[in-house]
């Protein structure tokens, strides 16, 4: 919080004394010899300082010092009039030169005498308020007169004009303000004070002429002030021009409002919030030689943030609905040349900001919390926001909200993706003004996305960097082998077959980033529409056609169920076949639904179901692999591989090779170690939690079960566990205590660590791979038409399970740069596919 400087306060205090000291000063060097009064005159005098002295707020002392000072004969009665009534605290009350007669009248005589009020008016209209003062007082006592014997008529205003002072867009007063005025006058004895709630301002003066010689007596003048030596609240700002002819003219500057700022630094992580009730909260930053970075992240909901100059001027707005980051940027600032412009001293780099809530916001009830991140680049490290005070190639220095400083490389360090960024991303066909969907749906984070025209002629682009106007977004189309550039809002005619465009966002720094848009209209010149695309529904098309521009080598195959989608939607949302975890996601359980496993697998939403069932939201490299076929590939599968899903994992290390056992596993039963070592994190959990994977199971010590195989759920505690034990030691029918010799081809019992593996993967192979369900998501959802019943035979009951092994699969390929291999999927088809996809609750 700032506060009003103490000598900009006592200016207006001591004005009258200095004005009093300045008239003995005066008195003194004219010599005037002035003679002792006598008591008459001296009574007549001290009433006249008195009813002067009340025309102001001059107190009970500082009249009696005026008194003693006219009867001393330091100064003279007319003197002490003068200085009084054309002092600023007099002429801020905007007296007319009615009022003024009058109260020189009541000075002089104790009451407004009409007939001295006229003659007072009559010199008024010849003279200025100074000799009008002095004749009126001589006309009483000649011995009390004015020192000097003022004459003439003295500098004359007219036609003044004062601007208000800009509010910004929130209605509120920061920087450096410049109020700009006008005004005529005749000669150039004319000065003006700056005011604010009615003291006397420091402030620097300009002042120009009329350049072009038409009117010498027109003038203009510009006042500088700092609203840092101002209190936060409301505050009346205005000028007063007083000219040598005694009068004064007030002129409003209007109303403002001077917020209430926190003081943040650069390199500081800060916590903050919007306090409720309130539509925002300000801050200042002194950026010292260096440009302004401002970071928000870890919202509690969308925020609207705007950054202005040291002279309070609007620099821009940012605000990124549905974004969780918000940024500021600012270029240092002319410090040097502000100072100059202004007069002001000590000039610094500031920087204001003002954080409100978004303008969809119609809650003001609750807090808006927030994190301020003052450095370039900020980071997520270690469950905290941190600064990036110095970002290396290599490693990066941290420093969190306590001033602790880290050094980390830089791909563990979190860096957010703030910079060379986009927020919005909108795609309309021009022929219908509608946007168009482009796959997958805009997200900041993903760079790529395809689009199959179709009916579609012709597009037009919007789009918007996080960084907003401090970034720039240069859009271009690649087609036929020619390059064009294109404006936003554009209307670009699709040409036949592939067009690429590309959107590189330039931060406010330089740096740069790209996302690309995939787009066929028609056939393509390679062959994939004939060959793949026209062999799946239309609405696939986007999304394999973005994974073919990006994956080239991958072969996409469909698989047609011959059932409808609601009729496989419906199987799969009932009899606990599709369950999800609800202290993961509490979101996604169906409303009173029972626990089908401890401790909280419950029934998932019709919709959840839904989503992970439809094949269309999962095209994308990272998540197509619930589709990959499962069966061993040597050009594909390594040791190395399988040790990188491991990695970290109860697998990594110990008494055991794992990514050996698994490796050779796979071989034997035909089945992708990679899938395997998925499988067995999947069922026993990153760090082994499950007692199945150490053969603890109490009352089955030493038999493992790594997939677990046999452990169907049940309502008791446990259940599942001990059903997995039971199916190792003696295969499905526990209670006969028999190994049948199908199940000693799958090495029952499973005694070690080696055959509960090996053995496992043979089962899953006799039972999933050979029989069909040779995809995660075949083995989730038993839709294939092979004369079968149908939903019955799925490996497992937890709805996400395709989807997150299928990514599993994608980090193991991804870290051993398997990614581009020929990989072959295949795809489920429905019939009556639902036209909307992708959402979840």
């Amino acid at each position: 919080m700032f506060v009003r400087r103490i000598e900009y306060i006592a200016v207006s205090a001591l004005f009258l004394v200095l004005g009093v000291v300045l008239a003995v000063i005066t008195a003194i060097s004219l010599d005037t010899g002035i003679s002792d009064p006598d008591r008459k005159t001296l009574k007549t005098a001290d009433d006249m300082v008195a009813r002067a002295g009340s025309l102001t707020s001059l107190s009970e002392d500082e009249v009696k010092i005026a008194k003693a000072r006219v009867e001393d004969g330091l100064i003279s009665c007319g003197d002490y009039v003068i200085s009084v009534m054309t002092s600023p605290e007099y002429l801020l009350k905007g007296i007319s030169d009615e009022q003024f007669a009058s109260d020189l009248c009541t000075v002089i005589y104790g009451e407004a005498r009409q007939n001295e009020v006229n003659y007072i008016l009559g010199d008024l209209k010849k003279c200025s308020r100074v000799v009008a003062i002095d004749r009126a007082i001589a006309l009483e006592s000649k011995k009390l007169r004015a020192s000097g014997n003022p004459s003439g008529q003295g500098s004359v205003i007219s036609s003044v004009s004062l601007e208000k002072t800009a509010d910004s867009a929130e209605q509120y007063t920061v920087g450096i303000k410049e109020s700009k005025g006008s005004y005529t006058a005749t000669g150039d004895e004319v000065r003006t004070d700056f005011f604010v709630d009615g003291s006397l301002f420091y402030g620097y003066l300009k002042y120009s002429v009329d350049k072009s010689g038409n009117n010498s007596n027109y003038k203009e003048f510009v006042l500088s002030w700092d609203t840092a030596d101002c209190a936060p609240g409301k505050h009346e700002v205005y000028a007063l021009l007083r000219s040598s002819d005694g009068r004064g003219t007030v002129i409003s500057g209007g109303e403002i409002m001077i917020p209430e700022k926190l003081i943040i630094e650069p390199g500081s992580v800060e916590e903050s919030f919007i306090p409720a009730g309130k539509p925002n909260s300000w801050y200042m930053i002194d950026c010292k030689e260096e440009n302004c970075y401002i970071n928000f992240a870890g919202l509690s909901e969308d925020i609207r943030v705007s950054l202005y100059d040291l002279k309070g001027e609007l620099i821009g707005t940012n605000e990124n609905p549905g974004i969780p980051y918000a940024v500021l940027r600012g270029k240092q600032q002319d410090t040097q040349a502000v100072a100059e412009e202004t007069g002001i001293t000590g000039v610094s780099n500031c920087f204001y900001v003002c954080v409100s809530r978004a303008s969809s916001s119609d809650n003001t009830e609750n807090d808006v919390r927030f994190t301020m991140i003052q450095s370039r680049e900020g980071a997520y490290f270690d469950g905290t926001y941190m600064a990036v005070t110095d970002d290396g190639s290599g490693n990066v220095k941290l420093r969190d909200m306590a001033n602790n400083t880290y050094e980390v490389e830089r791909e563990k360090a979190g860096i957010l993706p703030i910079n060379g960024t986009l927020s919005s991303l909108l795609m309309a066909d021009y022929t219908t003004a509608k946007n168009v969907d482009l796959y997958p749906k805009f997200d900041y984070l993903v760079r790529d996305y395809g689009f199959y025209a179709g009916s579609t002629k012709g597009i037009a682009l919007r789009c918007a960097a996080l960084e907003g106007y401090s970034a720039n977004v240069k859009i271009t189309a690649d087609y036929d082998g020619q390059e064009r550039e294109l404006t936003q809002g554009e209307i670009f005619e699709l040409p036949q077959g592939e067009t690429l465009i590309t959107l590189t966002v330039t931060s406010f720094d330089g740096y740069s980033d790209s996302y690309n848009i995939y787009l066929l209209n028609g056939n393509d010149s390679g062959g994939f529409y004939q060959n793949t695309l026209s062999k799946f529904p239309t609405s696939y098309y986007s999304g394999l056609w973005l994974l073919h521009n990006l994956k080239p080598s991958y072969v996409f195959k469909p698989y047609y169920t011959n059932i409808t989608f609601n009729t496989a939607l419906e199987a799969e949302s009932s009899y606990g076949r599709s369950l999800i975890e609800k202290s993961s996601y509490p979101n996604y359980v169906k409303p009173n639904s029972k626990v089908y496993d401890k401790p909280d697998w419950m029934a998932a939403k019709s919709e959840v179901v839904s989503y992970f069932m439809d094949p269309r939201n999962f095209f994308t490299p990272e998540k197509i692999f619930m589709f990959e076929m499962l069966g061993f590939d040597p050009k594909v599968h390594t040791v190395d591989g399988v040790r990188e899903i491991i990695r970290g994992s109860f697998m990594d290390g110990g008494d055991h090779d794992y990514a050996q056992i698994i490796f050779e596993a796979g071989k034997e039963a035909g089945v992708s170690p990679y899938f395997l070592a998925s499988r067995i994190i999947q069922e026993m959990g990153y760090k082994g939690e499950s007692a199945l994977s150490r053969g603890e199971v109490t009352g089955f010590e030493g038999f493992y079960n790594f997939y677990n195989i046999g452990a169907y759920a049940t309502t008791e505690p446990g259940g599942a566990v001990i059903n997995g034990a039971k199916y190792a030691q003696w295969g499905k029918d526990w209670d006969s205590k028999e190994i049948t010799d199908q199940e000693a081809k799958f090495l029952l019992p499973w005694t070690s660590v080696d055959k509960a593996i090996k053995g496992g993967a043979k089962w899953i192979a006799s039972g999933y791979i050979d029989k069909g369900q040779n995809t995660l998501y075949f083995q989730k959802f038993d839709v294939l038409d092979d004369g079968t019943e149908k939903y019955n035979h799925q490996y497992a009951q937890n709805i996400m399970m395709a989807y997150s092994e299928g990514k599993r699969y994608y980090r193991s390929y991804d870290s051993i740069g398997m990614t581009d291999a020929g990989f072959e999927f295949v795809i489920p088809v429905y019939n009556f596919m639902p036209d909307t996809y992708g959402r979840l609750p």
